[in-house]
């Protein structure tokens, strides 16, 4: 039953990125539901099934954007490993908690695909998107309130650990 919610969950936001956000862009960034996703399931499993959910996150990314195909594949899980490692060392109730981990995150995340992305192609409009690296981290951190309450919900109604229910 996990894996049919998550993989559930997985399509709804690759039909939401793909479709919606395009409408609530701000200076041509959109909000990558993908990376918070990712950071919200990071923090609320355990490192085995996060790694399995962070390598369908990436893929259903690869599928359902352009670019690299299996460049997001690899670099979800890198960072939802990075963010497993620190979880159980930061306080992930806390909303501050969340938004900085998505914030950094998304950073890590845009400037390593842009590295790899360079390395793959010579692009001569790398700068302009090195630029957007913090404004799409910072248009992330803003959707982590709402987003994080909606996934937090529905998980728990499915019965998936809540960060509510988490004891240290």
């Amino acid at each position: 039953m996990p894996w049919i919610t998550i993989i559930s969950v997985i399509l709804c936001i690759s039909l939401i990125q793909t479709t919606l956000l395009q409408h609530i862009s701000v200076l041509g960034i959109q909000p990558d539901l993908f990376i918070i996703f990712l950071v919200f399931h990071s923090l609320n499993s355990k490192l085995e099934r996060s790694l399995h959910t962070n390598w369908t996150i990436g893929l259903a990314k690869d599928c359902f954007s352009e670019g690299l195909f299996g460049l997001n594949t690899v670099l979800f899980v890198i960072v939802g490993y990075m963010i497993s490692m620190i979880k159980d060392n930061i306080y992930g109730k806390h909303l501050a908690t969340q938004i900085s981990v998505t914030f950094i995150i998304s950073i890590i995340y845009n400037f390593l695909y842009l590295f790899m992305f360079s390395i793959s192609f010579t692009s001569a409009g790398l700068l302009p998107m090195v630029l957007k690296c913090p404004l799409i981290a910072i248009y992330n951190s803003i959707i982590v309130p709402p987003a994080f309450w909606l996934l937090n919900r529905f998980y728990s109604s499915f019965g998936f650990p809540s960060l509510r229910r988490k004891t240290r």
